[in-house]
């Protein structure tokens, strides 16, 4: 259930399709700012009612001028008339997907839910997410992104903030399949990534897609020095989907910025690594059964006795 989707259900007026669809339009357009800019409004949605224009341009790293530039590309007089289109627009998409999916993503409870209705709630956020990335999963995307991992001399998992537990949760699955790879802290990515090169592997795990920050922003030199990147992100037409070599995508339901928790964005993000993990499991099934029950075998009197059930 992407935006595009439900765009087409809810009842969204002839100016206010227009300047949803030259968003749209946008992101899929080459990369540069006005490219930068539209991959940002579809990303935060109303989320935006909140913020100044220079917000906006602080968040998309673009000056006022290009927020003008692009409200006039899509043929409004200027960024408070454009706004207020996509404003409305939005607002009649968001209160669709929230209908269908039974929760706001963004805001899934207020002051007043009880502990009953805040975890049916997130309950019914983890089964929107799990709808999604069933319904978005490319296969072949996720067979070539398992299939790079597990012909790399090393794999490297890259992410901020939760990301980073994710991505050492993921290694440590790897790591019962026979495969070894790192999540490094934000301090040790300078040095580990220098010693990759072709032949390796890069998971770079972000919801926004954006390279600019550290430690995704050695993304793009290591696919300039032909080491294989596989993304997970919200969308394959974000910075980091149009780097990788292969992207695990789903759709951008949930703000950047604007939002009680990453709930929907997390949950995606755990599936598809467990997604991710169980493909290059499958991919050579008997040896990893062999190399897991090795470790276990290692690990035993150091973990638990029933770890491995």
């Amino acid at each position: 259930m992407d935006g595009a989707r439900v765009v087409k259900e809810a009842y969204v007026t002839k100016d206010e399709r227009k300047a949803v669809e030259f968003a749209r339009n946008a992101s899929l357009g080459l990369p540069g700012s006005i490219k930068d800019v539209a991959d940002y409004l579809l990303s935060e949605g109303t989320g935006i009612e909140s913020q100044t224009m220079a917000q906006v341009a602080a968040h998309t790293y673009v000056s006022k001028p290009t927020l003008v530039r692009f409200a006039k590309q899509a043929g409004y007089s200027g960024w408070t008339a454009y706004r207020r289109d996509f404003l409305l627009a939005m607002k009649r998409v968001e209160a669709e997907r929230t209908r269908q999916a039974r929760v706001d993503v963004n805001h899934p409870f207020n002051e007043d839910a009880n502990a009953q209705e805040v975890a049916a709630a997130i309950a019914r956020i983890h089964h929107l997410a799990t709808e999604e990335v069933e319904h978005t999963v490319n296969p072949a995307a996720l067979h070539d992104s398992a299939a790079a991992i597990l012909s790399a001399d090393h794999v490297v998992c890259l992410g901020a903030m939760q990301n980073l537990d994710r991505g050492r949760v993921f290694a440590a699955n790897l790591a019962l399949a026979g495969v070894w790879c790192q999540a490094p802290r934000s301090d040790e990515v300078g040095p580990l990534v220098g010693l990759l090169g072709p032949g390796d592997c890069v998971v770079a795990v972000s919801y926004s897609g954006d390279v600019s920050h550290h430690p995704l922003s050695v993304v793009p030199r290591l696919q300039q020095q032909g080491i294989t990147v596989v993304a997970i992100t919200n969308s394959k037409h974000s910075q980091l989907g149009n780097i990788a070599h292969a992207a695990l995508t789903f759709a951008p339901l949930e703000h950047l910025h604007q939002k009680t928790g990453p709930f929907y964005s997390g949950a995606c993000t755990s599936l598809l690594l467990d997604i991710l993990f169980a493909e290059c499991y499958a991919q050579r099934y008997v040896l990893s059964m062999k190399q897991r029950n090795k470790v276990l075998g290692d690990l035993e009197g150091f973990v638990p006795a029933d770890f491995a059930k």
